[in-house]
């Protein structure tokens, strides 16, 4: 049992380290707000990074329903954080990125999927990433259930109007995640390739995730496309690659 001399001793460095976290942060703020410090541009920068590395962490702790993180925890949303600020795929969506744009029904969409997004691309790793008729899957969406069920009623025009950007992104972006995951005891392992969009006629960026399933096949490895969608919040994408890695492209190195 512990003593009551050692539950003190526990409660009040408990209360020390919480001063010097209080402390730290304080003059964190303070150096952040003196122009003798950091230039405008350096302490912009860094407020993005931490901000950003903010909502990760505290998505984090929640998704893991821990109070307290490990410390490589926290020093890995920060690298994710510096990778989104510093390193992200964008482009704007103009030409034949936008041919879907206006209206976009079930069939139009369907059409062109067959005929213009269905095949085979080539990442920027040299990794070749087949696009199936089981890809047709992610127009549709059950908002019950968030199942890829292809029933009418399911048919999300905004995912029709923007499968031109499927091909663009997988062959363009090196912004590119890993999610691995458990299912039913098996392991499942996925690339996400992201890229931040810029639509005419609006002020705020998109955010674009393409998934890419890996399989086993023998000795070597084979990609295919699973699903890609759009989200219009920032929280939300962080939202989605705070459970990934960081791919470091052909040398293998997870971040």
């Amino acid at each position: 049992m512990i003593g009551r001399n050692e539950q003190t001793d526990g409660n009040r460095q408990l209360a020390r380290m919480k001063k010097l976290d209080a402390e730290a942060l304080q003059k964190l703020i303070l150096k952040l707000q003196q122009p003798r410090m950091l230039s405008g541009p350096n302490a912009d920068r860094l407020v993005r990074v931490f901000y950003d590395a903010t909502k990760i962490v505290y998505q984090r702790q929640k998704r893991l329903k821990k109070p307290e993180l490990k410390m490589k925890e926290v020093a890995s949303a920060l690298l994710i954080a510096e990778r989104v600020n510093s390193d992200q795929f964008h482009f704007e969506a103009t030409g034949t990125l936008a041919e879907c744009f206006g209206s976009m029904d079930e069939g139009a969409a369907l059409d062109y999927y067959q005929n213009k997004v269905m095949g085979e691309v080539t990442d920027k790793f040299g990794r070749r990433i087949a696009i199936n008729e089981d890809g047709m899957l992610s127009l549709y969406k059950d908002r019950e259930t968030g199942r890829h069920v292809a029933k009418s009623e399911n048919y999300e025009e905004v995912r029709g109007k923007r499968l031109p950007w499927i091909r663009h992104t997988l062959m363009n972006s090196e912004s590119v995640f890993i999610s691995e995951e458990k299912i039913e005891g098996s392991f499942r392992r996925s690339f996400v390739y992201t890229a931040v969009v810029s639509v005419p006629m609006t002020t705020d960026p998109q955010y674009y995730v393409v998934w890419v399933r890996q399989s086993k096949s023998g000795a070597d490895f084979t990609y295919k496309f699973v699903t890609a969608y759009t989200m219009f919040k920032r929280n939300r994408f962080l939202e989605i690659i705070e459970e990934c890695r960081i791919w470091e492209g052909n040398s293998a190195r997870l971040l």
